[in-house]
């Protein structure tokens, strides 16, 4: 009888908590943050757009508004393929994590080793590109400086976001151990693989591509949204499509989905467990042992008392945006890929602003975010 009783008990509780994660999640208003978004699509004139949310590592919901080609004729899904654009650094950051780990690279080899990087080096800073603000290619620039974008001047204690020099880390994998840097394009180059190896298998991201060289998934590449440039009337033009190679700055096609798959990964430390994972998960330092607002690939920062995690992507030449933002503490993200620019928000070179973005600022309001207390006071961007 005391037996039947327990199985009773333990039954009941079951049922309760199972009946309260059900109301906790249908007390959640995804339809209506859905149409908050569609709206704001529509007037920014973005011809497509996906998007998903997780919650607890856990993908909660997901959507797609418009459509991804020129004739309005194939509506936008949640599985619909985007060119991700600068999203792929975070990918390119954790893959040279890994490389270290395995002890394939050195983050700490002198950048100049890499053929061609001096010569682009010097090209820049002899600029007025803003991304060559202080350059001097005479100081020891190292991959893990061009990883952190700490490489203008002084080396190692300031940032710049700085794609220019973050697209030869390709060439300088390609010319340390793939094929040469004459090898880089044209082919599913050395970068690319790594990606695939340490994180579209393991992450079962089987909608996604390291490089449009991959001839595994022809579906994927065959399905990519058509970018676009719209005018303020919201007249579209078809944008070419982007160079197939990955260079390192940009170079990634997926999903929301997969970038779920990804985002949830991360958090349970299927792609990022143990040193890695520490390493990129908090943010990178500067010479003196102060917080830098980005790392590995990722951007930091505290807004109103909440620790964020992301990076964006823009594209003007070819048409793509891009937004994956996460809220580590609450193992929370918001996936955004659009095949319009208006995803993005004039964020400032050499800071972490993501609450500038209207489409940010929605997802916190809407699910009233940002008023936790996880940050330290050394990641200080507040609002």
């Amino acid at each position: 009888m005391k037996s039947f009783n327990y199985f009773v008990l333990v039954s009941s509780l079951l049922v309760f908590n199972l009946a309260a994660f059900a109301n906790e999640n249908a007390s959640v208003d995804y339809d209506g943050f859905g149409q908050k978004v569609d709206a704001l699509r529509k007037s920014k004139h973005i011809p497509g757009l996906s998007i998903a949310v997780v919650d607890d590592a856990q993908l909660m919901w997901s959507a797609g508004y418009g459509f991804a080609d020129n004739n309005n004729e194939i509506p936008v899904t949640a599985n619909t393929p985007f060119w991700i654009a600068s999203v792929t650094k975070t990918f390119v950051g954790l893959a040279y994590l890994h490389l270290a780990k395995d002890g394939i690279v050195n983050l700490d080899e002198l950048a100049a080793k890499t053929p061609e990087f001096t010569g682009l080096c010097d090209w820049l800073a002899g600029t007025t590109i803003p991304f060559s603000k202080g350059m001097d290619c005479n100081e020891p620039i190292t991959i893990r400086h061009v990883l952190h974008h700490q490489i203008n001047k002084p080396v190692g204690t300031t940032f710049m976001y700085n794609p220019i020099m973050y697209s030869r880390l390709s060439r300088h994998l390609e010319h340390g151990v793939g094929e040469g840097v004459r090898q880089v394009e044209g082919r599913h180059n050395y970068l690319a693989q790594a990606i695939d190896k340490y994180i579209l298998q393991p992450a079962d991201m089987t909608r996604s591509l390291a490089s449009m060289w991959d001839r595994s998934k022809p579906l994927v590449y065959f399905d990519l949204a058509d970018g676009f440039k719209v005018d303020e009337r919201g007249n579209k033009d078809r944008n070419r499509r982007p160079e197939r190679h990955i260079a390192g700055g940009a170079g990634v096609v997926s999903t929301v989905l997969d970038l779920a798959k990804y985002d949830i990964a991360i958090s349970n430390g299927k792609i990022a467990s143990g040193d890695i994972g520490k390493a990129l998960l908090q943010p990178a330092t500067f010479n003196d042992g102060s917080q830098a607002p980005y790392g590995f690939g990722w951007y930091f920062q505290c807004y109103n008392g909440e620790k964020l995690m992301w990076h964006s992507g823009w594209d003007p030449d070819n048409g793509y945006s891009a937004i994956h933002l996460r809220l580590p503490e609450r193992n929370m993200a918001l996936i955004m890929l659009a095949n319009g620019e208006e995803l993005w928000w004039d964020n400032p070179l050499d800071k972490a602003q993501i609450e500038s973005s209207e489409f940010v600022q929605l997802f916190f309001n809407h699910f009233n975010l940002t008023k936790g207390d996880a940050c330290g006071s050394a990641l200080n961007n507040k609002g």
